[in-house]
């Protein structure tokens, strides 16, 4: 109880206020501003004075520089700070219950960029002479010439206003582009957003790029019935079981497994069937027919229920197939394409059976990560032409390098 009783007297003794000794080898505190720039906190000033013993021996200039801006102030002249009060500063001892109060002059500091600074005195004649012929103009101009005299006055803009506010265009553009993506994070989005199907970047063969499951499941195809198909031996009768007759590319391999004995692989049918129809629905199906479903239907010689509402879901938007919607029905078809001809196909054929230019196809397979090539002599001969090109897939898959500006590609 004792202890807390002296501790009571204590706080009840009065704090005792002194004016600090003025030394004349010491300076005193000075309270400053900095308004629309935050100096570096370890920055040392200088403080400046008068060496005479009168009125302006109280006056002071206050300066710190660092590697390319300098800060001055003063409390006396155009940039001294017109306050109608006194600023004390005070020290407080708690040993001795004391508080030494000392006056602090206030003053603004202001900043200059050492670039700017040496470019003025390049410029210094030049603007003598533009003003010397601004002054003439006023002076003795049309009325038109000192309008826009006046206008070029009022709209112009130093580097000395400009460097004011450095700091906040420096802060506006950060908070700005904070959350623009960098080069590499941009072009890996723009690449995660290119219409191809699900596919995997690492590879290491072409069996394992896509993810064929993701354009046409094992439940769309088994709802392909290629019984009546097989039963054919002609041409012909062939092309009346197909949503596409014109397709030289499907007619050739779907003959090719009619011919050849032994069992005939069902899967391969029923896909190269769905690539058919993908084909009509490219080729056949017009944007008008979209939203009226039994024109589908009867465009792709009724296939199930399930293909026609993947075919919906996958390639349209709001029934309507945008020109993003129709690159990737043709994106999706040329996987499915390169799975069955063991990921090199010949692409002229291709062409010519759904109208495309070579320009376009082309484009279409690098985007996928196919190579193109020359075909060869064999090749050629089978199509009855003496130059054509192949699209082979590479692995590990690399698509086209992204463009982020510089107008649209050709």
């Amino acid at each position: 109880m004792g202890k807390r009783k002296h501790s009571d007297e204590q706080s009840s003794r009065h704090v005792k206020i002194v004016v600090a000794e003025k030394q004349t080898d010491v300076e005193p505190p000075y309270l400053v501003a900095f308004p629309g720039t935050k100096p570096p906190s370890d920055l040392i000033y200088t403080p400046h004075r008068r060496e005479q013993e009168d009125k302006k021996a109280e006056q002071r200039v206050i300066s710190g520089e660092t590697e390319k801006v300098i800060y001055t102030g003063s409390n006396f002249g155009r940039d001294a700070i017109d306050t109608h009060c006194k600023y004390l500063v005070g020290v407080y001892s708690k040993k001795e219950n004391t508080l030494s109060i000392t006056n602090a002059p206030i003053m603004r500091m202001n900043r200059t960029v050492k670039a700017l600074q040496s470019e003025s005195n390049v410029q210094g004649s030049t603007a003598r002479g533009m003003a010397a012929r601004a002054a003439l103009g006023l002076a003795f101009g049309t009325v038109k010439a000192k309008k826009q005299l006046n206008s070029d006055e009022r709209n112009l803009v130093t580097g000395e206003q400009l460097a004011d506010e450095m700091d906040n265009l420096h802060s506006e553009i950060g908070k700005s582009t904070a959350n623009i993506p960098k080069k590499d994070e941009l072009k890996k989005s723009m690449e995660t957003a290119l219409p191809v199907p699900k596919h995997n970047i690492e590879a290491e063969s072409p069996e394992e790029a896509y993810d064929l499951s993701s354009i046409v499941t094992d439940e769309e195809l088994n709802s392909i019935n290629p019984k009546e198909l097989l039963k054919e031996t002609s041409l012909e009768g062939v092309k009346s079981h197909l949503a596409y007759r014109d397709s030289k590319f499907i007619n050739d391999r779907l003959m090719a497994i009619i011919a050849a004995s032994g069992k005939k692989d069902r899967k391969r049918v029923r896909t190269l069937m769905y690539i058919n129809i993908l084909m009509a629905y490219y080729v056949r199906v017009r944007a008008s027919d979209l939203k009226d479903r039994r024109k589908v239907e009867t465009a792709l010689k009724n296939p199930s229920s399930i293909i026609l509402d993947g075919l919906a879901e996958r390639y349209t938007e709001s029934n309507t197939r945008t020109p993003v919607m129709a690159d990737k029905l043709l994106l999706y078809m040329f996987t499915l394409i390169l799975s069955v001809s063991g990921y090199s196909v010949v692409i002229d054929q291709l062409g010519k059976d759904l109208l495309l230019k070579p320009i376009k196809i082309t484009s279409l397979f690098k985007t996928l990560g196919c190579k193109i090539d020359k075909a060869s002599t064999e090749e050629c001969r089978e199509l009855g032409t003496k130059s054509a090109k192949k699209a082979q897939l590479v692995v590990p898959l690399k698509f086209p390098e992204v463009r982020t500006g510089g107008g649209p590609r050709r």
